[in-house]
């Protein structure tokens, strides 16, 4: 008997989405209060939250990124227009990268400049004056924007595959059957 392809995520995706999306926003909100915050030891603890849920990031978005991989493949949800097909899917990629991006950007500009020592160390060590000196720093900075835009792109053709196509999109990304 054939198996039959499913319409929604295996619910490892849709949870994964709904985690991923939660934590990035997190970040991305918490990343901007922190920019407006002196460099000094009251911006410690932020910046430990912050690494934090960028490493959970990268773990939940590897964890998505192989069970998508591995798991039964759903009907591609076609506009029916070529050029917004083509763009959709662009911009599922782009999510994918520029998280991961993100992730590395963060990654590396820890590593640069001392963070993990400095914030999960204990030994007093205090933040650098001016974190753009690290050019890490400067990419996550341009990283940012670009992945809240890509975000905000993807949030918009959700509404428009629900609201304008009214092709119940919202059902796949659900966990209701």
């Amino acid at each position: 008997m054939k198996e039959r392809t499913p319409l929604s995520y295996h619910p490892i995706l849709i949870s994964m989405h709904w985690l991923v999306f939660l934590l990035v926003i997190s970040a991305l909100v918490l990343g901007k209060y922190m920019s407006t915050l002196p460099n000094n030891a009251e911006k410690i603890p932020f910046i430990g939250i912050h690494m934090l849920i960028g490493l959970l990031i990268l773990l939940a978005m590897t964890v998505r990124l192989v069970a998508r991989l591995r798991l039964p493949k759903i009907p591609y949800a076609s506009t029916g227009n070529k050029l917004l097909d083509f763009f959709g899917k662009v911009v599922h990629i782009g999510l994918y990268l520029f998280v991961f991006l993100m992730a590395i950007s963060g990654i590396s500009l820890s590593t640069q400049s001392g963070l993990a020592q400095i914030v999960f160390g204990g030994g007093g060590l205090s933040l650098p004056e001016d974190f753009y000196v690290f050019s890490a720093r400067v990419l996550h900075g341009f990283i940012s924007p670009v992945l809240l835009g890509l975000i905000l792109i993807h949030v918009a053709a959700a509404f428009y595959h629900q609201l304008i196509l009214k092709d119940n999109l919202f059902s796949r990304m659900s966990f209701k059957k």
